[in-house]
């Protein structure tokens, strides 16, 4: 509560008011976020020893001289006297290694959103000023 005091010259008299203010309460709702709890993924990269076994084949060339004696024909002396190369080359394989990486698993992460209506129920507040006359007449109630 508030009080004034005015000071006048009316008729003499020193004037003194009072204020009195009417004060409401009012209901205000919000909303907030709060966090309710997640999910956390993490990925990590290990490594682990394989073994496998593979046959590899390999060629080697050789040469042979052997002692021979026979009479050739006509055909095969002509043919014996050109001057011809063969060649043979002997091999062999080697272990190659390559790697591939595949997808063999995924984790998906997603929100469901859904909404609910809630009531909320409080009391408000309020003050209320009644003016009554003070008089010698009736009281009069605003």
């Amino acid at each position: 509560m508030t009080t004034t005091t005015v000071t006048g010259t009316t008729e003499g008299a020193e004037t003194k008011r009072e204020t009195l203010q009417e004060v409401r309460e009012e209901l205000t709702v919000g909303t907030r976020k709060v966090a309710t709890g997640g999910v956390r993924v993490t990925s990590s990269v290990s490594e682990a020893p394989v073994e496998k076994t593979v046959t590899l084949r390999e060629e080697e060339v050789s040469a042979e001289r052997t002692p021979a004696s026979r009479r050739l024909s006509a055909e095969e002396a002509e043919a014996a006297f050109q001057d011809r190369t063969v060649e043979a080359l002997g091999t062999r394989e080697e272990a190659e290694v390559s790697k591939v990486a595949r997808v063999v698993g995924e984790v998906s992460l997603g929100k469901r959103v859904s909404e609910r209506e809630e009531t909320v129920r409080d009391t408000v507040r309020r003050t209320e000023v009644e003016v009554e006359q003070i008089g010698t007449g009736a009281p009069k109630a605003r």
